[in-house]
Formats: C-alpha cells, sequence, structure tokens
C-alpha cells in the first residue's frame, strides 16, 4: 500500500507539468503509425514483390517433468527443430500484406512415443494486413497456432501432451482525431483440442469436449492531454460457446485506463473495472476428457461479479538495462470454462552486458482462486514461474542461447500439484 500511494504521490507531482506543457499537434497515428507499415531492410529472398525472411534453429533441453505430475516424475531430453518464415508484400506503398510463423517438431530421446505427431505452429503466428485511409488504420489479421506444451494451460496437472489448434481471425479499426482516439475491435476465435495424452501414454477418450468458438468485440476511447499523459475507457465481452455442450459462456468488462510518462526513463499505466463472467451447468464426467487429474463433474451454473485491475511500471534504466513490474488482479474464463479470479505480480528485466552477451530475467507469481463453473471443477492454486536466459553471438550467422525454466504449482488438491525445471540451449542459424 505504501508503494503504491508513493507511485500515485509521483505522478501527481509531475501532472501539472504534463498538463501545462504547449505542444503542437502530433502526426496522425493512423497515417504514420510509428512507422510500423516501415518495410524490412533484412530479408534474405525476393519473390516478386514478397519479402521473405528465414531462419532455422535446434533447441536441445532436459526436463525433469515432463507430465507436469504431483508423483512419479518422468524426465526425458527433447529435441525440437524449427523453421522461421517472415513474409512481407506491399500491396501499395503503406498497405502491407504480412505473415510471421514458425514449424517445428519435438522428439523425445528416451520416450520416442510422446514424440509430436503434427507440426507444431508458434503462438505468435500471424498474417496481418494493414490500410492507411486517411485518419483510419484498419487491420485484418489472423492468429494461429499449433501447441502440444502444457505448461502454457497451467489449470492442467498429469499431462504430457495437450495437442490443440487455436485460430483468432479478426478485424479492427482505429480512428485518429489527433486528441482522441477510437478503437473497435471484432474477432472470432475457434479452438480444437485433438489430444490430451497423461505419463502413462494413455490417451483421453474425448478431447474434442474442449472444442469452443468464441465472438469477442473491444472498444477503447482515448484522450491525449499530451504526448506524457494518455486516459481513455475501454470495455470488452465476449460469448464462448463449446461444440459439444450446450449453454453460453459469458464475460464482460468495462472501465478507465491512464498511460504516464513519468519521466523521460519511467513510464506507467494503470487500468481497473468491473467484470462479470457466467458459465453454464454440464454433466461431463472426468472420465470423457481429463481422467488423470481426477476431477468432478461441474453441475451447476455459476456467474460471477468481480474487478480487475493492472498498474505496471516500466524503467529504462540506461541503453543496456530495462526492466518492468506489473501486479494486479483479474477474471478469467480458463480452458475448461471455469471461473479462474487471479492475483498476479511479474518482473521482467534485460540485460545488455556488452555486443557478445544479452541477459533476460523474468519472475512471476500468480494466486488462482476457481470460483466454480466451467467443464470440471478444478481446485484452486498458486503458481510460481522464473527464467533466465543469456543471447550470444557463435559465428556471423550462427546465434546461440542458454536458458533455465521453473514452474512451481500449488494446488489445494496435491495431486494437482508439480515441480518442474527444464535447461537448454538453442542455436539459430539465419540465412
Amino acid at each position: 500500500m505504501k508503494n503504491s500511494l508513493l507511485f500515485f504521490s509521483l505522478i501527481t507531482a509531475f501532472l501539472p507539468g504534463i498538463l501545462r506543457a504547449q505542444e503542437l499537434p502530433r502526426p496522425s497515428m493512423a497515417r504514420h503509425d510509428d512507422q510500423n507499415h516501415t518495410l524490412p531492410t533484412d530479408y534474405n529472398m525476393k519473390v516478386g514483390p514478397v519479402l521473405l525472411n528465414f531462419n532455422s534453429s535446434l533447441e536441445a533441453d532436459f526436463n525433469d517433468n515432463i507430465a507436469v505430475s504431483s508423483s512419479g516424475q518422468v524426465s526425458d531430453f527433447l529435441l525440437t527443430p524449427e523453421v522461421g518464415i517472415d513474409a512481407s508484400w506491399p500491396v501499395s506503398q503503406e498497405n502491407t500484406l504480412s505473415l510471421t510463423t514458425s514449424l517445428g517438431y519435438t522428439f523425445y530421446l528416451f520416450h520416442p512415443k510422446y514424440d509430436t505427431s503434427q507440426a507444431l505452429v508458434s503462438p505468435n503466428s500471424r498474417l496481418s494486413f494493414n490500410i492507411y485511409t486517411g485518419d483510419f488504420k484498419i487491420n485484418l489479421h489472423d492468429d494461429f497456432s499449433y501447441e502440444q506444451d502444457p505448461v502454457t494451460e497451467a489449470v492442467l496437472s498429469n499431462i504430457v501432451n495437450f495437442d490443440r489448434f487455436s485460430n483468432d481471425a479478426g478485424i479492427g479499426v482505429t480512428w485518429d482525431l489527433n486528441k482522441v482516439i477510437l478503437n473497435l475491435n471484432y474477432d472470432h476465435i475457434n479452438f480444437f483440442s485433438f489430444d490430451l495424452q497423461n505419463v502413462n501414454g494413455t490417451h483421453a477418450s474425448n478431447p474434442g469436449a474442449l472444442d469452443y468458438s468464441a465472438d469477442q468485440v473491444s472498444a477503447s476511447a482515448e484522450f491525449h492531454f499530451s504526448s506524457t499523459f494518455i486516459t481513455g475507457l475501454e470495455a470488452t465481452g465476449s460469448l464462448r460457446s463449446y461444440d459439444q455442450f450446450s449453454g453460453d459462456y459469458d464475460q464482460f468488462s468495462v472501465g478507465p485506463y491512464v498511460k504516464v510518462q513519468v519521466t523521460d526513463h519511467i513510464k506507467a499505466e494503470a487500468s481497473a473495472g468491473f467484470q462479470y463472467a457466467s458459465t453454464p451447468a454440464n454433466d461431463l464426467t472426468p472420465n470423457q476428457i481429463l481422467q488423470p487429474n481426477s476431477l468432478q463433474a461441474n453441475s451447476s451454473s455459476s456467474s460471477s461479479d468481480s474487478y480487475y485491475a493492472d498498474l505496471s511500471l516500466e524503467q529504462k534504466v540506461n541503453a543496456y538495462y530495462f526492466h518492468r513490474l506489473a501486479l494486479g488482479h483479474d477474471l478469467q474464463l480458463d480452458i475448461l470454462g471455469d471461473q479462474s479470479d487471479s492475483t498476479y505480480v511479474n518482473y521482467t528485466s534485460s540485460w545488455k552486458v556488452n555486443n557478445h552477451l544479452n541477459l533476460a530475467f523474468t519472475l512471476g507469481y500468480q494466486d488462482v482462486s476457481e470460483s466454480g463453473g466451467g467443464l470440471l471443477d478444478v481446485a484452486s492454486y498458486n503458481l510460481l514461474t522464473f527464467g533466465a536466459q543469456a543471447n550470444f553471438p557463435v559465428t556471423k550467422r550462427i546465434s546461440g542461447s542458454v536458458f533455465y525454466q521453473f514452474n512451481d504449482k500449488f494446488a489445494a488438491a496435491s495431486d494437482q500439484s508439480y515441480e518442474q525445471n527444464k535447461l537448454g540451449m538453442i542455436l539459430t542459424y539465419h540465412f
């Protein structure tokens, strides 16, 4: 609480100078957009008007708990070759079609039965088309991924492979009126679950029970008092429907936000508001989907009123060191359609030691309270994560990195708790 009061005192101290500042009208974001539509200059292949950039990598790591299980942990060495692709097509002088993705496979040295059955597609894959016209920017996009690692879905335990495909297609419109910027976005999301496999090699009998589609609309209006002080109002609503179950899973949030450039090197953002979520009853049984977790089927509908709040502080200490702290609370619908009340703290930092070594660190903590609803009842849990990575050049075309990741989940149900250590190295070849 003292730190929060100090933070807001700092903002208050700087506000008078910020609001008194006399500035020239800034160029339209819709036309300039921080020059994000500038074509890349580091491409290594050109096919007609399309600029292509390829790279390939090989990741080798040791994982001491591949099934994120509480007991009987199984370890293995994993190899993941991958090919990355960046493509840009300048349809006109300012309107560009771009694609970013990477494809790979994961092989288990000692337990080949867990090898990837399909090509993995990185979660940051995106097909995007920006259209600039007057004071409008229109973005058409399709975000897609095919993943297998269950760790990114913290609600799951005792699973080696969770094969799923996600596709998010949508349109976003930005209307820049100089002092006021309006945003409106629509996204349609499809999620398909193909396999859940436990450490014994057993496959879930009905992984498709997790398949769903969702429609999401978000809007915001922000006012630029100056280049260093921005405030606005945002709202988001979503409607999720599972393919094999009746009933809608609704979520809605609305609230204000503020962005402040406190000093030349410190930036702060804060947001808060109201959240609502509701989930229907269902008759799914654990044997149909997640028997390894020994969960109980949910049989009643549920709705929750809650709040979201987020405070982040970024500091660029100098040209070599940057760090960011974020803390907050929100209400989410998890992969199982369950309502999770989450309080979190995340810290990240980046340090350029010299021209040959860059270091990055992450530290996170979540306190997740499962408030009911969803396909299955799951236990509340706390999750502690830590990561460290060192990046360095090997040759003119080859770069390398070594990393360590730690995950520790403390669940109310002991059989859903786990601890996992992962140590690895990545070599990337730049064509």
